[in-house]
C-alpha cells in the first residue's frame, strides 16, 4: 500500500508483492549542447542591463559572430581529467546545491571548466564576480583575476580589468565542487553597467571552441529495452489478473521481457512456466508467506518449498532471478512472520532480513543448477532502513530500491538520491529498481496523476532510469487490479481493470517496437541482467532551446542510431513544447522522425540531414539516423528480388 510518512523515501504500492493481498520552459536562447544529457538551468539571479548613469555612452550590439554562450566540460574528480560530458551554457548561473549537474556527473567530487569569450558592452573598467561553494578560478583575456581554489562555503569573490567596448576577449572559468552544496555564478559590473550575471548576448563560444567533441558514445538499443520490466500479480485471481488470456496476450502485445511476480500455488507456476517459454521470464519474489523460504526455520507456509528445490524444480522454465523480502521493513509489523516459532517483533526484522538474505544465496550458490540464479537484495520503505541492516553486498548480486516520487517527474533528481542512499545496503552492487510507478486514481486517491501525464512519466522514467546506469526497472504495474477510482493502489496500471490500454500502455508498446533489436536470449550461464557495450559513436550537437531538454543515445546491431529527445519538466495533460537543433558533423543517409506516444509510424524523413530544426515535447520523440547507402548497397538494392523460382 502506498505509504504517505516523512520517513518514507520511495514511496511504494507496498501491497504490490505482499503475501497476505489477493487481490515555462525557459525563454529561448541560441544554445549547443554537446554529448550532456541535459543542460538543467537553475536561475536564482535575473538579469538587468539598464545603465546606472544617464550620461552613459550608447552600448554597442554585440555582433552575432558565433553561437552565444560558453562551452561548459563537466569532470569527475577536480584534476580535470576525466571529462564525463560537454554542453554550451548559456552563462554560468548554477546553484546545485547537493543535486548532480545530471545523472552522468556525480553531486560530489566534480569539476567544470567554462571557456570561450566575452564582449563588454562599454569601454571602462569592469569588476568580475564569482559565487562560489567550493573552489573557483576566473581568467579574463589571459589574466587570472580570481583565485580561491580551495574548498569553502558560498562566497563571492571579486576582480577587475579594464575592457574595450565591443572587442572579444577570451575567458576561462574553473570550478570544483568536494562535497555538500554546489554554487557557481558569474557576475560583472562598470560605472555604467549594473552588476548582473553576465548574460548569454555577451558570450560567445570563440573559434577555438567551436570544434565538436569526438563524438557520443551510442549505449545498446537492446540493452534499454532488455532494461524495461513490469509488475504483475499473476496469482490475484480475485482481480483483473484473474483473465490470464488477456493477461498473456497483453504481456506478448507489449514486448516486454520481464516481469517481477510472487507465487507458489501449482496455477501460478504453471503461467509463470508458459510465459517463460514464450520469452517473458521473471524475477521471483522470496517470501515465506507466499511459500517459499530458505530452510524450515522460517516457517513457510504451505506448500512450504525451500527455495533451491523450488527454482530448480518448479520454475525452471519461467524464473530468471530471485528477490529477497518485498519491503520487509513495513510489512513484517503488518502480517505475522516467525522464525522457529517465534514472533517477528520491534527490530527483530533487522536480524531476520540479513539471515534470510544470507541462507538464500547460500541455498542457491552451493548447488551447480541453481548457482547462476541472479539474487537481488531486499527492498526498504524507511529510509532509516538502509542503514539499519548493514552491508548486504556479500550475500546480493544485485541491491534493490524502489525509487516511487510520484507525482513529481522522473527526472527530478529523486531517482538519483534515493539510488544513493539504497546503496548504503549493496556496497558496489548495481541496483534494480523492482518497483516504480504512477498512480492514476482519482483527485482524492494518495498522490495521483492523470493519464495523459502518466503516459509522459512512463517511458521517461525508464530513460532516465536507463540513464543513471540501472540495468532493469520494473513498472509498477501491469493492469489495475479493480475498479477503484479512490484507491491508488488500485490504479497504478498501465492497462484499465476493464483492459483498456492507458495512453501509458500505448507508448511504452510503441518505443518498445522502435527500439526492439533481439539478440540471443539470456539463460543461467550468462548474466540475466546485459551491460551496455558502446557500438559506436554520433557526432553531433543538440542546440537551440536545449535546457531541460534530456536524451538517450542508442544504437542497433545493424549500425542505426536512434537519438530519444524529450523535455524533463513537471508535466501536465497539456503539452511542452520546445525548438531544438540538431547538428551533425557525421554524414547520414536520412534521418527520420517517430512519435511513440500517438504511433509507431514515421512523422517525417529527410535525406542526408546536416541540420534538424525539431519540436521536442514533454513526451519522448525518436529520431532514427541510418547511415547513407553505399554505391555497392545501392547496386544490391537495383537488382531483381529473389524468388522461388529466380534465385539469385
Amino acid at each position: 500500500m502506498p505509504v504517505a510518512d516523512s520517513t518514507v523515501v520511495a514511496v511504494p504500492s507496498s501491497s504490490a508483492l505482499n503475501t497476505n493481498v489477493s487481490a515555462n520552459p525557459v525563454a529561448a536562447s541560441t544554445l549547443t549542447t554537446q554529448i550532456g544529457n541535459s543542460a538543467n538551468l537553475n536561475s536564482s539571479l535575473t538579469s538587468s542591463s539598464t545603465p546606472t548613469s544617464a550620461a552613459a555612452t550608447t552600448p554597442i550590439a554585440a555582433p552575432a559572430v558565433n553561437q552565444l554562450g560558453l562551452r561548459a566540460q563537466y569532470y569527475q574528480g577536480k584534476d580535470f581529467t576525466n571529462l564525463k560530458w560537454s554542453q554550451i551554457d548559456p552563462n554560468v548561473n548554477f546553484t546545485w546545491g547537493t543535486n548532480a549537474p545530471n545523472s552522468i556527473v556525480p553531486a560530489d567530487n566534480f569539476a567544470v571548466r567554462w571557456t570561450g569569450q566575452v564582449q563588454p558592452k562599454y569601454s571602462e573598467a569592469y569588476t568580475f564576480y564569482t559565487r562560489s561553494d567550493d573552489g573557483i578560478r576566473l581568467w579574463v583575456n589571459g589574466q587570472l583575476l580570481i583565485d580561491n581554489w580551495t574548498d569553502h562555503d558560498l562566497i563571492e569573490n571579486s576582480g577587475a580589468i579594464t575592457l574595450a567596448a565591443g572587442q572579444a576577449y577570451d575567458i576561462k572559468l574553473e570550478y570544483y565542487d568536494s562535497t555538500g552544496g554546489a554554487t557557481s555564478q558569474l557576475l560583472w559590473s562598470s560605472p555604467t553597467q549594473a552588476k548582473e550575471i553576465v548574460p548569454a548576448s555577451q558570450l560567445f563560444q570563440g573559434i577555438s571552441t567551436l570544434a565538436f567533441a569526438t563524438g557520443e558514445p551510442a549505449k545498446s538499443a537492446n540493452a534499454f529495452v532488455d532494461s524495461i520490466g513490469i509488475n504483475t500479480h499473476i496469482r490475484y485471481y480475485d482481480t483483473a489478473y484473474g483473465n490470464y488470456p488477456f493477461i498473456k496476450q497483453s504481456l506478448l502485445d507489449l514486448g516486454v521481457r520481464h516481469i517481477r511476480d510472487g507465487g507458489s500455488d501449482p496455477t501460478w507456476i504453471q503461467r509463470i512456466n508458459e510465459l517463460g517459454s514464450l520469452g517473458i521470464k521473471s524475477t521471483l519474489v522470496l517470501d515465506p508467506n507466499i511459500g517459499i523460504g530458505p530452510d524450515a526455520s522460517y516457517d513457510i507456509k504451505p506448500p512450504g518449498y525451500t527455495v533451491a528445490n523450488f527454482v530448480k524444480n518448479l520454475v525452471a522454465t519461467g524464473v530468471e532471478a530471485v528477490e529477497i523480502l518485498n519491503e520487509f521493513d513495513l510489512f513484517s509489523s503488518i502480517f505475522a512472520y516467525s522464525r522457529n516459532g517465534q514472533p517477528v517483533t520491534g527490530n527483530g526484522w533487522i536480524s531476520y532480513v540479513r539471515d534470510f538474505t544470507r541462507d538464500v544465496y547460500i541455498a542457491l550458490k552451493s548447488d551447480p543448477a541453481t548457482a547462476k540464479i541472479p539474487i537481488i537484495g531486499p527492498s526498504f520503505v524507511y529510509s532509516t532502513s538502509t542503514s539499519a541492516v548493514g552491508d548486504l553486498s556479500q550475500w546480493v548480486d544485485y541491491g534493490n530500491f524502489h525509487p516511487y516520487n510520484n507525482p513529481k517527474n522522473p527526472g527530478d533528481g529523486s531517482l538519483a538520491k534515493d539510488y544513493a542512499l539504497r546503496s548504503q545496503a549493496f556496497g558496489t552492487k548495481p541496483l534494480i529498481a523492482t518497483e516504480v510507478g504512477y498512480s492514476t486514481g482519482s483527485a482524492t486517491s494518495d498522490r495521483p496523476v492523470t493519464e495523459a501525464v502518466q503516459g509522459k512519466y512512463i517511458p521517461r522514467l525508464f530513460l532516465e532510469s536507463f540513464n543513471l546506469g540501472v540495468p532493469r526497472t520494473f513498472s509498477y504495474e501491469l493492469i489495475d487490479q479493480k475498479a477503484d477510482p479512490n484507491n491508488s493502489e488500485n490504479n497504478y496500471g498501465l492497462i484499465r481493470s476493464d483492459g483498456t490500454p492507458k495512453p501509458a500502455y500505448t507508448v511504452l508498446k510503441n518505443l518498445i517496437g522502435l527500439l526492439n533489436d533481439p539478440q540471443p536470449a539470456a539463460t543461467v550461464t550468462t548474466p540475466v541482467v546485459t551491460t551496455p557495450t558502446p557500438l559506436g559513436a554520433l557526432n553531433y550537437s543538440i542546440g537551440g532551446t536545449a535546457q531541460n531538454v534530456h536524451h538517450t543515445l542508442l544504437q542497433k546491431s545493424n549500425g542505426e542510431f536512434y537519438l530519444v529527445l524529450w523535455v524533463e519538466v513537471p508535466s501536465t495533460d497539456q503539452s511542452v513544447s520546445q525548438s531544438v537543433t540538431l547538428n551533425f558533423n557525421t554524414a547520414l543517409g536520412q534521418a527520420t522522425t517517430y512519435a511513440p506516444s500517438q504511433s509507431i509510424a514515421p512523422v517525417a524523413a529527410y535525406a542526408s540531414p546536416t541540420q534538424l530544426t525539431l519540436n521536442v515535447t514533454d513526451a519522448p520523440l525518436v529520431v532514427k539516423l541510418s547511415a547513407p547507402v553505399t554505391a555497392a548497397a545501392a547496386a544490391t538494392a537495383s537488382l531483381p528480388a529473389a524468388t522461388a523460382l529466380t534465385p539469385v
